[in-house]
């Protein structure tokens, strides 16, 4: 009796001696896991800071701004693609460091929004393509003539770094000739360029 007694104690210490090995290595292996993470994290942090400005500023954040100005008068929802962002507007990846470029999912309607966060250096390069897409989008309003007043109130705009193509605004439904045409859509595209200059207004 006094050897199975003697076994069982025996195989009780061992039990508790593995449960005891098995946690001091669950902890180690835990806090190398954490350890590593934390580097990850610190990582993925600087990484995002370099992506924005020091002040936070991002493309998103100001498309986010115009939009809301326009509320559901806002028609581009659709994201540019990096090839038509090239061809329609002369913009390459090598050119900015941050890009929101939307059009409507209806083709007849012209609106664009295109925000860019220069490359520094390629400042000029920027505001020069798009400048010059407006032009050509100009010239082409013989395609549809009915967007003549709202193509020429489009603007260039820029400030601390980042470049706009807005072309924006309600369709015009109610202008009975291309003088109301005309202040009809300059009225809309205000309501844009006021978003745009108060975003940065409000944050200095």
């Amino acid at each position: 009796m006094r050897k199975y007694k003697y076994i069982s104690l025996l195989v009780t210490l061992s039990a508790i001696g593995a449960s005891l090995l098995s946690a001091c290595t669950s902890s180690q292996n835990n806090s190398s896991t954490v350890t590593e993470s934390s580097v990850v994290s610190g990582e993925n942090t600087v990484s995002s800071q370099q992506d924005n400005n020091i002040d936070g500023t991002t493309a998103k954040q100001l498309r986010n701004a115009i939009a809301k100005a326009y509320g559901e008068n806002y028609l581009p929802k659709v994201e540019i693609e990096p090839d038509v962002l090239q061809s329609e507007f002369g913009l390459t990846p090598d050119m900015y460091d941050e890009c929101v470029a939307e059009a409507p999912m209806i083709g007849f309607h012209p609106d664009r929004l295109v925000i860019v966060k220069a490359k520094q250096g390629k400042e000029q390069e920027v505001k020069r393509a798009l400048e010059n897409a407006l032009t050509a989008m100009k010239e082409e309003l013989m395609q549809y003539p009915m967007n003549e007043a709202k193509v020429n109130a489009a603007r260039v705009l820029d400030n601390s770094g980042y470049y706009c193509f807005m072309l924006l605004g309600k369709a015009d439904d109610v202008s009975e000739n291309d003088d109301e045409a005309a202040r009809f859509a300059e009225q809309q595209m205000e309501i844009g360029v006021k978003a745009f200059e108060s975003f940065f207004t409000d944050k200095a």
